[in-house]
């Protein structure tokens, strides 16, 4: 009898532990999403948002973020070439650049924060270097989206 009664509790206790809801490898249901995987985060995040404009070009030589910056020339520093952004109080006018093989995000406008790494993956589904190459008022990330 004590052996069933002790079986009986265990079941109860397992039972209990499976009706917490989860999700697929992502842990309890609404929490954080900061506790979920990168990949999984990525596409969390980039339901409803805006997506950067893209912007294809080739070039012969090899293709740098220096030359992800000056692609396209003064036509994708107009405004409206761009996706306006607000991070932190300041505003970045954002695109995506596929220079051959490589893809970059231009963010010109205020000094770039911490923050728009994030900002730039949501918007991408792709992973952010989170070095930029600088220059007096652009930013320069690249993507690695393999």
């Amino acid at each position: 009898m004590m052996k069933k009664m002790l079986l009986l509790l265990g079941v109860a206790v397992a039972l209990s532990a499976c009706a917490q809801p989860q999700g697929v490898g992502l842990g309890p249901m609404g929490s954080d999403v900061s506790d979920l995987p990168q990949n999984t985060r990525t596409e969390f995040e980039m339901a409803g948002l805006t997506p950067l404009p893209i912007y294809r070009f080739s070039f012969a030589a090899a293709a740098t973020p220096a030359d992800a910056l000056n692609a396209g020339g003064n036509r994708l520093r107009q405004a409206e070439q761009n996706l306006e952004i607000v991070q932190e109080s300041r505003t970045y006018f954002m695109r995506q650049v596929e220079l051959n093989d490589n893809i970059y995000v231009v963010s010109e406008g205020d000094a770039p924060v911490a923050s728009l790494v994030s900002v730039i993956r949501a918007r991408t589904g792709c992973l952010v270097d989170p070095r930029p190459l600088r220059s007096e008022d652009a930013a320069v990330y690249t993507l690695d989206c393999s």
